[in-house]
């Protein structure tokens, strides 16, 4: 799915990749489109798009990657839940 992306940036940050294909860095506007494709924040993110606050969240993000070993120890060891159908 990331064909498009060169390897070298693929590692700068996390992609979302829409629908059809296309894919967004997520330091680029990322979390408005994650938050726009998903049936339960669809809301929000129309209104974080309508209110261009795509910026405010990348800033959000970088600082969260920033802190991430520190907030890594509030994350369980471990395998991940399951979903059951």
């Amino acid at each position: 799915m990331l064909a498009n992306v060169p390897q070298e940036r693929r590692r700068e940050c996390w992609w979302i990749v829409r629908r059809d294909g296309t894919p967004i860095a997520g330091d680029q506007g990322g979390a408005v489109v994650l938050f726009a494709e998903m049936r339960l924040t669809r809301p929000l993110g129309r209104v974080l798009r309508t209110l261009r606050l795509s910026p405010v969240l990348d800033t959000l993000d970088g600082l969260l990657a920033r802190y991430r070993a520190s907030l890594g120890r509030f994350v369980p060891e471990g395998p991940a839940p399951q979903r059951y159908p």
